[in-house]
């Protein structure tokens, strides 16, 4: 008879865990966005010299951007030569810094232009506060183009 009694209070115990661990958790929102810019054209191609795209999260209500990834994009003035480019930030009323070092950027095969890119999908990457400047640079040109995370 105690046996008994014991499964049934090992049963009742187990099924007590498995529903409480399924409760829905109270999920945090998030939202997710997207800032580009276009720096002026290069030759009968057109395009971006250098072209930014940055794509960020943030928590519903937060003042904080969480940067989860960086790209850049330029139409080559020298050939085949690989560019080299890194990313900056710089936080309001703050100083813009480099995020990262020289990564080279080298040309698309098949398409008139080099590109590199920093980080990967989803909430990932440093965070900072809204109106945050993000840079790109290319260093055998010396331009950059930026955005602001909004």
């Amino acid at each position: 008879m105690n046996r008994i009694l014991d499964s049934a209070a090992v049963a009742a115990l187990a099924l007590l865990l498995l529903t409480a661990g399924t409760v829905p958790a109270s999920a945090a929102s998030y939202e997710y966005g997207r800032e580009r810019a276009c720096v002026g054209g290069s030759g009968k191609a057109g395009g971006c010299a250098p072209g930014i795209v940055v794509k960020h999260w943030h928590k519903t209500g937060s003042k904080a951007r969480g940067v989860g990834w960086v790209y850049v994009s330029t139409n080559p003035t020298a050939g085949d030569r690989a560019y080299h480019a890194r990313w900056l930030y710089q936080r309001p009323g703050g100083k813009l810094t480099a995020a990262s070092g020289w990564k080279r950027a080298p040309r698309v095969n098949g398409a008139g232009f080099m590109e590199t890119h920093w980080g990967k999908d989803g909430r990932t990457g440093p965070q900072y506060p809204v109106r945050t400047k993000i840079c790109v640079q290319i260093k055998e040109t010396g331009k950059q183009a930026c955005v602001k995370l909004t």
